[in-house]
């Protein structure tokens, strides 16, 4: 009898430790539920949805009518309640600023936006999928961020200017980015709206230069100025192709951080300067159409804490007699196997 009553009071303890946990439970849910509630305008679509809070592709975005806040961050507000936002592929006429965030998960169904992309100051910030701007993307004082596919490039048609898209700049202050994929399909030059493009792709910075940067693939397939330009520490790519570069112009160009006036003008296909304990596993550097002063740049570095190329090809190196290759005296850089065809 004692241990009927025993296992009956086991029974009844087991039962109302399920219920609190059930009750906890519900009040996540309803918790949840009633956050989403307060910025949602069509609920015909699923939580996280940009068109349940009132964004939808080809149409103008502006304030939320509840809330009297752009659209664009109470997205960002409610994702930092723990919803993942989901972005259906389409055309986004606007810059999309994460700006003083922590947090923050997109899933992007090739989502383009008009303008650029900019992470500042904000940090634990994941975006899936492929994302794509017309203008650029840009991280400054960002750590903890990783991406699955960034694309940039030109598309005037769709945008309410006719500027060009200008790549992918990682700058200081910027920690701890993975990114699987860079496709930069031109990156432009020209009037004063240009005077900081310096490459298709660069990581740079000057005293807060960028570290822990990893990214498995970059494609520069065009880039008017420089196109791969990298400063910082702990740099790992695995495959890094440019396939045109130095086909623009120079003009209203502001020099480099903390460089000297008048290098920036020396356009290269690779320029590697103060890269520190880095690795690139594949470089390829098309020269066949691209101009400028330099195949490859390798400047100025540190021996004991070099940035290590493993193979690095020059293609079309008979095509173009021009463009040399520049190794600082004190340089850096230490590339194990070259291959020039």
């Amino acid at each position: 009898m004692r241990v009927l009553k025993f296992f009956l009071l086991l029974l009844l303890l087991a039962s109302c430790k399920n219920e609190n946990k059930n009750a906890e439970g519900n009040d996540v849910v309803e918790e949840h539920t009633y956050v989403d509630s307060l910025y949602t305008i069509d609920d015909s679509f699923k939580v996280g949805d940009v068109r349940r809070y009132g964004i939808e592709p080809g149409k103008g975005i502006g304030q939320h009518p509840t809330l009297l806040k752009d659209k664009l961050d109470v997205l960002l507000d409610i994702s930092e309640t723990g919803i993942e936002i989901f972005f259906p592929k389409g055309i986004y006429d606007r810059t999309f600023n994460i700006e003083n965030r922590k947090n923050i998960k997109i899933n992007s169904d090739s989502a383009t936006f008009t303008g650029a992309i900019n992470i500042k100051n904000s940090e634990l910030i994941k975006i899936d999928g492929v994302i794509q701007s017309l203008s650029r993307f840009y991280t400054q004082n960002a750590k903890s961020i990783s991406v699955d596919v960034i694309i940039t490039e030109t598309n005037v048609e769709d945008k309410m200017n006719n500027l060009r898209s200008t790549g992918v700049s990682i700058h200081g202050g910027s920690e701890d980015i993975t990114i699987k994929k860079v496709l930069i399909k031109d990156s432009g030059s020209g009037p004063q709206q240009y005077k900081y493009i310096k490459a298709g792709f660069i990581v740079h910075g000057h005293n807060n230069e960028p570290r822990e940067i990893k990214i498995d693939t970059v494609i520069v397939e065009s880039s008017d100025r420089h196109g791969v330009y990298l400063t910082g520490e702990e740099i790992d790519i695995k495959y890094l192709n440019v396939k045109k570069f130095g086909v623009g112009s120079g003009e209203n160009m502001a020099r480099m951080e903390g460089g000297i006036e008048g290098e920036q003008l020396k356009f290269s296909g690779l320029w590697i300067k103060n890269c520190h304990n880095s690795f690139i596993d594949k470089a390829i550097i098309d020269l066949s159409d691209s101009k400028g002063t330099y195949s490859v740049n390798f400047d100025i570095g540190e021996e004991f804490r070099p940035t290590v190329i493993e193979t690095l090809i020059l293609k079309g190196t008979n095509l173009n007699t021009t463009l040399k290759q520049r190794t600082f005296s004190r340089t850096g850089v230490r590339v194990e196997n070259i291959i020039e065809k």
